[in-house]
């Protein structure tokens, strides 16, 4: 709502204030904080909310002694009673008096109850309206569209203003007339003077040192075509560079080149905002700029504090703390578009080793396939330059991320981690047991192979397999004992084909001839009272163990063997004497 003249009798047209202006003073002080703070912040933010407060609590002593308050605006000044009350020459640019000014508001009026419905509503355009873009909406555009009942205003036309009135005299259709009768009309006055400057010209000597444009050829487009290029090509490059990265660097330099305590204080605290602004922003590329220059700037200041290196080193880490990250990767999850790949590279490659545990969580949570792939060579990168960090999140870690951790170890072959994984092989899931079997195996060192022997007893049948697989697999020797115990047990004739098999192969892979006689003994020999033979599954099982030992005497058995009646020995047979020539 626009109010297009001053209300008479307002507290603006009086020339002493009706009360101290120290209360309206301290109003706009607080406005002038908490529309910085929204420019930091999140509306949802403790800080910002905090200032809010603070702000609606400043206008209570101001209604206490009126019921609206008119400010004139200036470039640089709100005025109350012909009194400054609000003064920000040192820095118009960027003052919300000069706001203001720019978009045409001359006059602004607040009223009891804006602070109540309407206030939040001004702290969120004046954010947007610093920001905007040329062809984007000017503050009296907003204003008109969110109608305020309690703030209002009197603007002027920027392109009128400061032109001279007509006289109220004229009659419609004619030129208004002066104090003297004259008619100012334009295409006579336009003629006369152009007649008047030519015979002027025609008049006038030629005087020497005086150059005379009419002795030279003139053109509409004077320079040459690598010049008119050159132009446009800096000109391209001028609007395309970063000035968020122009600032970093003069506030870099400013941190280098000045020694002064206050002054990299305030470098520093410019330097902390600025990350969160940014992320805030998706200005990846310039975040991953600033921590990757903030080490070299340690190093170059003379004179620096301890207080202010730790500051410093301190700005890299923000990025990767949990919650810090976990905000970020949420929001990148539920955005309808990522940014680049070169910006999330750029951003990724300045994580830190404390950051693997919240990358291995969203490996999982991620819905967005391009985000999950980042992470996926994020978690390669850090895993692989960050071994420690990696081993503590195989025991101290839980759920996603330490599966996560502990399949990476074996991706990785990291030696390292065999004694954590040797741990997990006594975890109460099964899962965990399993997939620390399958980076044990992956990593295949002779400690990694050790452990795996406890895993033969294991209660799960899958883990049991996998691990005496990889044991047959790598000949461990060690763990013929434990082996050959649970062939020789009654437990493996009540295990199913495929964990009798793999126990059997690896028997035949470790006992090489000693253990011919036993094996020999299954597949020929009669057990029990009544003299019958081993069950064909066992026997069969015998006759492949035999065809691992390669051996004369284990071939001299599976030979006897080959007139074999029952089907299941007879081809257990077979193909065991052709793996065995092989």
């Amino acid at each position: 709502m626009t109010a297009s003249q001053p209300v008479p009798g307002n507290e603006a047209d009086r020339d002493d204030p009706p009360f101290s202006p120290a209360l309206v003073e301290e109003m706009l002080r607080q406005l002038d904080k908490t529309v910085r703070a929204r420019q930091l912040y999140l509306a949802n933010n403790p800080a910002y909310r905090q200032s809010l407060d603070r702000l609606r609590a400043s206008f209570a002593p101001v209604w206490a002694e009126t019921e609206s308050v008119t400010l004139a605006v200036t470039e640089t000044q709100f005025k109350w009673s012909n009194v400054v009350v609000h003064d920000q020459s040192t820095k118009a640019s960027d003052s919300l008096p000069w706001l203001f000014y720019k978009d045409g508001l001359r006059e602004v009026t607040l009223s009891r109850g804006f602070e109540d419905t309407e206030l939040e509503d001004l702290i969120e355009i004046v954010p947007r309206v610093r920001r905007a873009q040329a062809d984007e909406d000017d503050l009296l555009t907003l204003l008109w569209e969110l109608e305020f009942q309690h703030l209002t205003y009197r603007k002027v036309d920027l392109a009128l203003e400061g032109a001279p009135a007509l006289t109220t005299a004229a009659e419609p259709g004619k030129y208004p007339q002066d104090t003297q009768g004259k008619v100012d009309d334009p295409a006579a006055v336009s003629a006369s003077a152009r007649a008047e400057a030519a015979q002027q010209q025609e008049a006038a000597p030629d005087r020497p040192g005086v150059v005379n444009l009419d002795e030279f050829d003139s053109t509409l487009y004077f320079l040459e075509q690598k010049e008119v290029e050159y132009i446009t090509r800096e000109i391209e490059r001028e609007y395309a560079s970063d000035l968020r990265r122009t600032v970093l660097d003069a506030l870099f330099d400013i941190f280098e080149v000045q020694t002064d305590a206050k002054v990299r204080d305030e470098v520093v605290q410019h330097l902390e905002e600025m990350v969160l602004h940014l992320l805030a922003a998706g200005q990846f590329q310039t975040v991953a700029y600033l921590l990757r220059e903030v080490p070299g700037i340690s190093q170059r200041a003379t004179a620096l504090e301890p207080a202010h290196g730790a500051r410093l080193a301190a700005l890299p880490t923000r990025l990767s703390e949990p919650s810090t990250l976990a905000q970020l990767l949420q929001q990148l999850d539920e955005a309808p578009q990522l940014p680049s790949q070169e910006d999330l590279t750029a951003l990724f490659s300045e994580l830190q080793a404390s950051a693997l545990e919240t990358v291995f969580e969203w490996l999982d949570n991620a819905r967005n396939p391009r985000l999950k792939t980042m992470l996926e060579s994020a978690a390669g990168r850090l895993a692989s330059a960050n071994t420690a960090e990696l081993v503590r999140l195989i025991t101290n870690a839980q759920g996603a991320a330490a599966m996560h951790a502990v399949k990476r170890a074996g991706a990785l072959k990291a030696s390292a981690a065999v004694p954590a994984l040797a741990k997990v092989l006594g975890d109460p899931q099964k899962e965990m047991r399993a997939a620390a079997v399958a980076a044990l195996v992956e990593i295949g060192s002779p400690g990694a192979m050790q452990s795996l022997e406890r895993s033969l007893t294991d209660a799960d049948r899958d883990v049991r397999v996998a691990a005496v697989r990889a044991i047959g697999s790598r000949a461990q020797r060690s763990a013929l004992a434990r082996v050959e115990g649970v062939v020789k047990s009654k437990e493996i004739r009540a295990a199913d084909l495929t964990e009798r098999m793999a126990f059997f192969e690896a028997y035949g892979q470790l006992c090489g001839d000693g253990g011919v006689p036993f094996l020999d003994g299954l597949l020929h020999g009669k057990s029990g009272l009544l003299g019958r033979k081993e069950d064909p599954e066992i026997r069969a099982c015998a006759a492949i163990a035999l065809g691992r030992i390669k051996t004369p005497r284990s071939e001299q058995s599976l030979q006897k063997a080959m007139g074999e009646k029952d089907a299941v020995v007879r081809n257990a047979v077979n193909r065991a004497l052709k793996g065995s020539a092989t």
